[in-house]
């Protein structure tokens, strides 16, 4: 895969290349955690390379530009439900030191300070896949950010991840292929198992009902990407659901 795990091993002037990990886990050795990275490996010829089976990361516009004509990418997204998202984020950041999105400032914070403040999230889904990064976001912008994810991209539900990885893996021939990576093809099955049941970055943290402060403080400043997500649950459960059989 393609992502920031990568980014040590990135060399300048390239060449690209397979960085096995000690687990045996395998990557490109690029960025693709920000756009000057991403830039970088479009620079080098990521996607012609065929190195990477899969590119993951959150700039989905500068993404699109290591793509071309002959070499087409087909995108597929998991989304959170960003109240959850942004509270889970939180804790998540206070602890996460080796993060590049780890501030010190998380550290005396507390959450209903952070909801109020300007660390909080601004509707980042329909930020990221609109390119509005910064300034207001209004109707345009969510009209654009649902037409994205309806024309562009397989949808998955976080809270529904079993079903989401199933579609995934239907839609995407995992299944089928041999990546030559740490894990058998005949023991995938466990190890989806393992990865569903303990998945590595879970981070147990206190929970914020629908109608706390916490809560309605983040609302505030997520409503368009509410809205969204509950675009992408109608797009799973109704319209995406028979894509599976037409990759």
């Amino acid at each position: 895969g393609a992502n920031e795990i990568g980014a040590p091993y990135a060399k300048e002037t390239g060449p690209l290349e397979v960085v096995r990990l000690e687990n045996g886990n395998r990557y490109v050795n690029v960025d693709m955690a920000n756009p000057e990275g991403i830039a970088h490996a479009r620079d080098l010829g990521l996607v012609q390379s065929g190195l990477a089976n899969v590119v993951m990361t959150s700039w989905f516009d500068e993404t699109a530009s290591v793509f071309d004509h002959e070499y087409k990418g087909r995108c597929f997204a998991l989304l959170r439900h960003p109240i959850k998202r942004a509270i889970s984020l939180f804790y998540y950041l206070k602890d996460a030191t080796w993060e590049h999105t780890y501030s010190e400032v998380y550290q005396s914070l507390t959450i209903e300070e952070f909801a109020a403040s300007e660390y909080a999230e601004d509707n980042w889904m329909v930020r990221f896949l609109t390119n509005q990064r910064t300034g207001g976001v209004y109707d345009r912008h969510l009209d654009l950010a649902k037409e994205v994810l309806e024309s562009k991209c397989l949808v998955g539900i976080m809270e529904e991840f079993t079903p989401s990885f199933k579609r995934f893996n239907e839609y995407f021939g995992w299944n089928k292929q041999d990546f030559n990576g740490p894990v058998k093809m005949t023991d995938r099955g466990s190890c989806v198992g393992r990865v569903i049941n303990n998945p590595d970055n879970a981070h147990p943290h206190p929970t914020h009902e629908e109608g706390s402060e916490v809560w309605n403080l983040l609302l505030q400043k997520n409503q368009y990407d509410l809205i969204l997500y509950e675009h992408a649950l109608h797009l799973f459960h109704d319209v995406q659901n028979e894509m599976v059989n037409s990759p």
